[in-house]
């Protein structure tokens, strides 16, 4: 992989997962409302599990994958050009990121899929392992959404506010890993007695 393929097959990415995602809010949004998405019908079957977070999921997955390649190399082979298009990057994916957290669409539809658990016979709903593991995902996922300010008014100063210092947060905590690696290169030790070392 080398620096200069970095944009591009980040825009193709984000791109592509915008547009997935926006189809996922639609088809959501319409069982929310009671509408079925795929027909004219005024009704629709409750949200599944498998309608979102394994959906949610298939779709991040393509950028998490190319990003953790970008980190790892900006790790280990860091370079002035890959660290700039790192740098020039992260913001489109921290945002990307926020996106998902402040979606207020998949928050709802996540809400009502653990309401429709809760309110359906316990003993049933956490017979199987496999049932009490997409309860904990849920859960978590909301949970996760909530400290992502998903709560926030839509283009509010809090949330705004709330963005920047994401971003910022993301911004810093890579100059750290930089300066560390600045650091770790420049550093040299001439030992010129053996005994030091023994």
């Amino acid at each position: 992989t080398h620096p200069p393929q970095l944009p591009p097959a980040m825009t193709s990415i984000l791109s592509q997962l915008d547009a997935s995602f926006a189809s996922l809010e639609s088809s959501l949004s319409a069982k929310l409302a009671g509408r079925d998405p795929s027909s004219s019908s005024s009704s629709s079957s409750p949200i599944s599990y498998d309608e979102v977070l394994p959906a949610l999921e298939k779709m991040q997955h393509p950028l998490g994958y190319a990003w953790s390649i970008a980190s790892h190399l900006n790790g280990v082979k860091n370079t002035d050009e890959l660290r700039k298009e790192y740098e020039a990057n992260q913001p489109k994916v921290v945002q990307a990121s926020m996106k998902f957290g402040q979606s207020k669409v998949l928050y709802d539809a996540l809400s009502s899929l653990r309401t429709s658990w809760e309110t359906a016979d316990e003993e049933a709903a956490t017979s199987s392992f496999l049932a009490a593991q997409r309860r904990r995902a849920v859960s978590n996922t909301l949970r996760s959404m909530t400290l992502q300010g998903v709560g926030l008014p839509v283009g509010s100063p809090e949330q705004v506010r709330f963005n920047e210092i994401k971003l910022r947060f993301a911004e810093l905590s890579t100059a750290f890993s930089n300066n560390v690696l600045d650091a770790t290169k420049a550093f040299g030790l001439t030992v010129t007695d053996p005994s030091d070392v023994e």
